[in-house]
């Protein structure tokens, strides 16, 4: 028996109307759009006629249909699958994924076969043992709200990762359609809520938004949302707020949606955004609401992608394989033919050349475009230049070729004359031609705009136009910054130094942690001065920190160093701060400053002697300092805040002041540890109150 006040709830939420049967037992919900009037006959008695209701409602015009329900579970089953057209939806999004695919697969060969290559990643800072797709899959059918934000550097697999999570919800889950967007082509205004919404009447444009929020409430429609980093303001420094106030209302948005069953997925670059404190207190603020999982994909392996052979190939020739670590160029290895695999790898420095010049010639052949590979070339790096200007990444295909209209059009006159009188392109056609270029993304069925096909394709053009700047004090958006540099690793080192020496403008204007990671990724050193600053969770290797540059009152915080070597000489107030090394050294002097390292591990233990060797002696160490302490307890109880924050980032907790040194700050730590005032949170960054001690803490600072 199942219950009618449930049975009218569920119909009345998708739009029914109930009427009058006249019969005991017998109800009646219709449903009217346009022409079609539709009405459900639903028999819950033992009494009634429920085939007299039928030809009664089928004579007024009605579509009638006698649905014999068991459970709740089974109305709202056949609703929603009626609603959202399951099946539809779900043969659509399979298309969307096999372009996707196909355009990846057939980039570099006919016969080419996509596969998904699995990364190594960590999920909330523990290192995956299965796939980025079933850490959330596994989780989709949880009853609990979930938010999985997959972070990683540009071109390293968040979009492929999020095409193929798609697939594996419409290949194995029967109750559930996704609702998938790829945020950088949607070119409405850059207000999330209504780039949100405008999302939702794409992918169900007959269905009412507030009864897509409500199945995605229940979990019904899991939200994938790629790209989520496009809508992102961008944040010089690390310390510049001025971004979270723009990215809050977006997370807002998001947590509204996160309630009884929803699951959201988001993929992002790595941004400043969600390591700085207001993001930890939006976690902690929603800490009991719902779970947050921090995905983050590491740089791919050569091993991974590249057949054993090729690989012993590339050895043998003493290929520098630490350069292959784009899955655009690795793709190429992968798929090219043998012969031309030989002739990409007998020079390491032209691979990307190869790749351009073997990209465009099959162009030219795919399409009939007789149009030069180096005017070809010539003309994506106008798209591209365009978009550095404008600041966007995708645009209309119309707009698209206006741009290349405007800019060459002596070239496509010289191109139009290479064809026969009688198989001539007109003007329009032959640009038509060049904006379905196979370097642009062409896949999208939307009409949502085209952009460059990859990341690294984009920043290959954005790289050299940054060095062709003759000022050598390039300031252009921020946005594309990072896949210029994913793209330079590949080339020569002067061409790497010579990226570098353009962005040392743009550099002291990005956050530390990128201008770390950028300064080590082109020019193999790190000889940039650090201080008053911190870096987090990030991979350092083969590298000498201290040795031509100064350190001084700076934080590492969850990192891995390999194959560094430490020097001691210019390095004071250093916190390294559960930190892991391995075949690490270091180079002591006596003019070094003092250097801590706290919770730390290493495949060498007299290395972190060797550090803490120069720490403050003995007694120092086990000295308190009760104003420190206080200084760490109020980053957890601000002065004028009536409640406290459980968590907090170490780096917010060690942020210098001026009053109190890092060393103290950090023998601090070390100290109410022991306390057990605080313990290591959930992270490896971040530290917990520990609340069995809280009426203590209230009367260390005074609270009431």
């Amino acid at each position: 028996m199942i219950d009618v006040s449930e049975l009218r709830r569920l119909y009345r939420q998708y739009g029914f109307e109930e009427a009058d049967s006249y019969e005991p037992g017998i109800h009646v919900f219709t449903y009217r759009s346009g022409h079609f009037h539709n009405a459900d006959i639903i028999k819950t008695g033992p009494k009634g006629d429920e085939e007299k209701v039928f030809n009664e409602f089928k004579k007024t015009g009605y579509a009638c249909k006698v649905r014999s329900y068991t459970t709740t579970q089974s109305i709202e089953h056949t609703l929603f699958r009626g609603f959202f057209s399951a099946e539809n939806t779900r043969k659509k999004l399979k298309r969307e994924y096999s372009r996707y695919t196909d355009s990846i697969a057939k980039t570099h060969s006919d016969n080419g076969q996509y596969e998904y290559i699995r990364s190594h990643y960590t999920i909330n800072d523990v290192v995956g043992t299965r796939s980025v797709v079933n850490e959330i899959y596994s989780r989709l059918k949880s009853t609990k709200p979930a938010l999985f934000l997959i972070e990683a550097a540009a071109g390293f697999g968040k979009t492929c990762t999020a095409h193929e999570l798609l697939n594996e919800i419409i290949e194995n889950s029967d109750d559930m359609v996704p609702l998938f967007s790829e945020l950088a082509r949607n070119r409405q205004a850059k207000i999330f809520r209504y780039v949100f919404l405008d999302e939702i009447d794409r992918s169900f444009p007959l269905l009412r938004s507030s009864l897509v929020r409500s199945e995605i409430q229940n979990g019904n429609v899991p939200v994938i949302l790629d790209g989520f980093d496009e809508l992102l303001p961008q944040s010089k420094t690390a310390e510049d707020n001025d971004g979270y106030e723009h990215t809050e209302p977006m997370l807002d948005t998001i947590s509204e949606l996160l309630t009884k069953s929803a699951k959201v997925i988001l993929t992002t670059r790595r941004t400043a955004i969600f390591d700085g404190d207001n993001f930890h207190s939006w976690v902690e603020k929603h800490d009991e609401d719902f779970e947050i999982y921090r995905i983050r994909i590491s740089e791919p392996t050569i091993e991974d992608w590249v057949p054993p052979a090729r690989l012993d190939a590339l050895k043998l020739v003493n290929f520098p394989i630490d350069r292959l670590s784009n899955p655009v160029l690795l793709s190429y290895l992968r798929c090219i033919s043998n012969a031309e695999f030989d002739a990409a790898i007998a020079n390491p420095n032209l691979i990307v050349d190869k790749y351009f010049s073997s990209m465009l010639e099959r162009e030219r052949r795919r399409q009939d475009l007789r149009v030069l590979p180096q005017d070809q070339y010539a003309i994506l790096k106008t798209i591209a230049k365009d978009m550095m200007e404008r600041n966007y990444t995708s645009e209309s295909k119309e707009y698209i070729s206006d741009v290349i209209l405007k800019n060459h059009d002596e070239l496509l006159d010289q191109s139009r004359k290479q064809y026969q009188p009688e198989e001539r392109p007109t003007l329009g056609e032959l640009v038509t031609k060049l904006s379905g270029h196979a370097m642009l993304d062409r896949s999208n069925e939307n009409g949502q705009g085209i952009g460059f096909v990859n990341e690294f394709v984009l920043g290959n053009f954005c790289a050299e136009i940054i060095i062709d700047d003759t000022s050598n004090e390039w300031a252009g958006f921020e946005r594309f910054i990072e896949p210029s540099v994913i793209a330079t690793i590949a080339r020569a080192d002067d061409t790497k130094l010579n990226l570098w020496n353009a962005l040392e403008f743009s550099l002291e204007f990005l956050p530390v942690t990128d201008k770390v990671l950028y300064t080590i990724m082109l020019t193999d050193r790190l000889d940039i001065d650090l201080c008053d600053g911190s870096v987090e969770n990030i991979e350092i290797k083969s590298v000498d920190i201290g040795k031509s540059n100064s350190i001084n009152n700076f934080i590492f915080i969850g990192c891995c160093f390999s194959d560094v070597t430490l020097v001691g000489k210019n390095m004071d107030k250093v916190s390294f701060i559960n930190c892991r090394f391995f075949n690490c050294g270091f180079e002591h002097d006596e003019e070094g400053g003092v250097i801590h390292a706290l919770g730390c591990d290493s495949d060498n233990p007299n290395l972190l002697l060797a550090l803490q060797q120069r720490a403050v002696d003995d007694t120092t160490i086990v000295r308190k300092f009760p104003d420190a302490e206080i200084f760490v307890l109020e980053k957890f109880w601000p002065k004028g805040r009536s409640t406290f924050h459980k968590h907090r980032p170490i780096r917010i907790v060690c942020a210098n002041s001026a009053q109190i040194g890092q060393d103290e700050i950090l023998e601090a730590i070390a100290s109410l540890r022991r306390q057990r005032f605080i313990c290591d949170g959930g992270k490896n960054s971040v530290l917990e109150l520990n609340l069995e001690h809280i009426s203590e803490v209230k009367t260390m600072l005074g609270r009431s």
